[in-house]
C-alpha cells in the first residue's frame, strides 16, 4: 500500500464541480465531457475524426472538426496555464494525453489504494461528488452511453477513497474531519448501511447522541418511502444502544415504526 502525499491537491478536478487550478473554467461545456474522456481513457490514443463524431454527431464532419479544434485550443490553454506544456498532445490526426505527464493532475488520479491522507487531500475529498457532476450532453448518443460506467468507476473508487481517510482520521481521533469524509460517504451512497452506521457512531463518540439517531430516522424513512424495506438489524440494535444516552427517546420495534409510517419521539 504506497502512501499518499500529505498535501495531495489534484489541478483538475472531474469529481463533483469541475475546475482546473484555482477556479479555472473552460469556454466550452464539451471541453469537460472531452477532458474526462481523455483522462478516463488513458493511455488510448484517439482519431480527432471519432471524437469530433461523438460530440458533435449531427454536424457534417467537417464542422465537427471546427468545433473540436476550437475546444482543443480552449482546452490546451487551460492545461498548460497550470501545468505546463506537454500534458494535452494534439497533432492533425490525433488527440489523448501523455499518461506520464498527465498522472496525477487529476482528482481521479489520487484515489488509489492508500494510507494516512493528508488534511489538503481530505478537503478536496469531502467536496468530490460524481463524474462531470451537473454535465449532461444531448443527442450525443455515444459519450451518453459511455458516461454512466464511467461514473459507475469513479464512484467506486471515490467511495473506498473516502473510507479510508475517514478511518485514518478516527484512529487519529480528528472526529470533525471523520464525520465530514463519512457524511459525504452517505450523501454519494445513501442505501450504504455500513457507513450509516460509522457515521452514527462517529456522532455518538463525538457526544452528539441526538444527531446519530436523526441520522437512523432519516435513514428508515428514505428507505420505506424509496425501497419499501426497513433497516438492517445491527443498524436498529445501534439506534437502540445510542438511545440510551438520551433518556427522553426511545426506539420502538421496526416493524412498529412501519407500521406508523415513522416513529415520534426521536428528534427531527
Amino acid at each position: 500500500m504506497s502512501a499518499w502525499p500529505g498535501n495531495a491537491q489534484p489541478l483538475v478536478r472531474l469529481l463533483g464541480q469541475c475546475r482546473i487550478g484555482e477556479g479555472g473554467r473552460l469556454a466550452y461545456r464539451k471541453g469537460w465531457a472531452l477532458l474526462a474522456y481523455l483522462a478516463v481513457e488513458r493511455p488510448r490514443v484517439h482519431r480527432r475524426s471519432r471524437i469530433a463524431a461523438m460530440l458533435w454527431p449531427d454536424l457534417a464532419p467537417g464542422a465537427a472538426l471546427t468545433n473540436l479544434r476550437q475546444v482543443l485550443v480552449d482546452l490546451n490553454r487551460a492545461i498548460v496555464a497550470v501545468a505546463g506544456e506537454g500534458v494535452l498532445l494534439i497533432d492533425r490526426e490525433h488527440v489523448h494525453l501523455c499518461p506520464q505527464a498527465s498522472q496525477g493532475l487529476f482528482d481521479i488520479d489520487l484515489l488509489e489504494p492508500v494510507q494516512n491522507a493528508g488534511s489538503a487531500a481530505r478537503e478536496w475529498l469531502e467536496d468530490a461528488g460524481e463524474l462531470l457532476e451537473g454535465v449532461a450532453l444531448e443527442h450525443c448518443d455515444e459519450f451518453c452511453e459511455w458516461l454512466p460506467g464511467a461514473r459507475a468507476w469513479a464512484l467506486q473508487r471515490l467511495l473506498k477513497a473516502l473510507e479510508r481517510a475517514r478511518e485514518d482520521a478516527t484512529a487519529s481521533q480528528d472526529l470533525e474531519v471523520a464525520v465530514n469524509l463519512c457524511r459525504r460517504h452517505v450523501m454519494l451512497d445513501p442505501w450504504n448501511e455500513s457507513q450509516q452506521r460509522s457515521l452514527m457512531r462517529l456522532y455518538a463518540q463525538r457526544g452528539e447522541p441526538d444527531m446519530a439517531l436523526h441520522c437512523y430516522r432519516t435513514l428508515a424513512r428514505g428507505l420505506e418511502q424509496e425501497l419499501a424495506v426497513e433497516p438492517q438489524p445491527a443498524t436498529h440494535t445501534l439506534a437502540m444502544e445510542i438511545a440510551q444516552q438520551v433518556p427522553r427517546f426511545s426506539v420502538p420495534p421496526v416493524h412498529a415504526a412501519r407500521a406508523s409510517r415513522f416513529w415520534v419521539g426521536l428528534p427531527a
